[in-house]
This record gives C-alpha cells, sequence and structure tokens, in this order.
C-alpha cells in the first residue's frame, strides 16, 4: 500500500507539472506581468507538482530503505547472534 501511495504520488505530480507547461504554454498571457491569474496558476501547480514527485521518491526511498534494514537484520539458520 505504501509502495502504491509513492507511486501514485509521484505520478501525480509529473501530470501537475505537464498541466503547468501546458497552461504556461497555451493560457499565460506571456506579455504581461507574471502577476497574472493565469501565471500564478501555472507556477502553483508547477510548485504542487514538484513537491509532489519530490514526496513520492522520498516515500519510496524510505520504504526501500526499511525493507533493506529488515533484510539486512534478518538473522539465517544456523548463525549464532
Amino acid at each position: 500500500m505504501p509502495l502504491r501511495l509513492s507511486v501514485s504520488l509521484a505520478a501525480g505530480g509529473g501530470v501537475c507539472m505537464v498541466a503547468d507547461l501546458l497552461l504556461a504554454f497555451l493560457v499565460a498571457d506571456h506579455s504581461s506581468s507574471d502577476s497574472s491569474l493565469s501565471s500564478l496558476i501555472a507556477i502553483a501547480l508547477g510548485s504542487i507538482g514538484a513537491l509532489a514527485v519530490l514526496a513520492g521518491v522520498l516515500l519510496f526511498v524510505g520504504i526501500a530503505m526499511g525493507r533493506l534494514w529488515s533484510w539486512g537484520r534478518r538473522r539465517t539458520p544456523g548463525t549464532s547472534g
């Protein structure tokens, strides 16, 4: 379940970043200042997307490190410890 959540976060962040690029390219008025509503929405989508990708990657790495840690601590039969 957590692995699926991390992949979903990263994929959702990627979708937000693509939507950001499309919105910035197609809708945002490039002749005006950066404070127009469409520009602010594009900036927000890009930021949310980047944070979601970062959270997904960090969660994925955390899960992988936890599994590696538990695998390393598992005792093999016949060893004393």
